[in-house]
């Protein structure tokens, strides 16, 4: 039952890439296809591929168009700081004070660097360049998976963040891998999470 349901799945993402034209670039963009594209370019056409429609640069009107001229056009280096979850310490401890810092464990270049006996029983690691891929949550040391969580690290550290959406601020960033201290707030089992959305973007910022 398992492999006719991984032919059956195999199959059916072969029909919807040959029919599915925002799927076949999604795919092709993760094999890194479209790699050595110039920025707009790359743009222009992940939109009509993703929206259905022609990327308007010279005249943006919809918020998702201005945040594609804004990845053009709005280049400033403290960006490349404010993704960077290592250096982007200083850079809040420096406007708002050390103490709205999660306090940090360690940093290593190499996951085969990290001493693992020196961490405390729960900790959370990750790679100060992307979102998610490779991050570990450990709430129990003696339960973790030394040897595959170094292998999800690594693979977290070769993702290339900025060629996925051309997020200009993530392509210049030295990846590196943070310990930081498991934080949950009194009452909670988990962290509060805060989600803030900005829907004003001015692209003559």
């Amino acid at each position: 039952m398992g492999n006719h349901m991984k032919a059956f799945n195999l199959i059916n993402a072969g029909y919807k890439y040959i029919t599915d034209s925002s799927y076949r670039f999604k795919i092709k963009n993760e094999h890194g296809f479209y790699r050595n594209w110039s920025d707009e370019k790359f743009l222009t056409y992940a939109y009509l591929k993703t929206m259905g429609k022609s990327l308007d640069l010279e005249n943006p009107k919809t918020f998702n168009e201005k945040l594609q001229w804004l990845k053009l056009h709005n280049r400033k280096p403290e960006y490349t700081i404010m993704v960077d979850k290592y250096r982007v310490r200083d850079y809040v401890a420096d406007k708002l004070g050390e103490e709205y810092l999660i306090p940090l464990l360690g940093v290593w270049d190499d996951p085969d660097d990290i001493e693992f006996d020196a961490l405390p029983d729960q900790f959370v690691l990750k790679c100060n360049h992307n979102s998610g891929l490779g991050m570990c949550i450990c709430k129990d040391k003696s339960k973790l998976d030394i040897s595959m969580t170094r292998v999800r690290l690594r693979k977290g550290l070769q993702e290339d963040y900025f060629t996925r959406n051309r997020e200009w601020p993530y392509k210049d960033v030295p990846r590196k891998i943070i310990a930081e201290k498991y934080m949950v707030d009194e009452g909670l089992n988990e962290l509060r999470d805060y989600k803030f959305f900005a829907s004003t973007v001015s692209v003559n910022a």
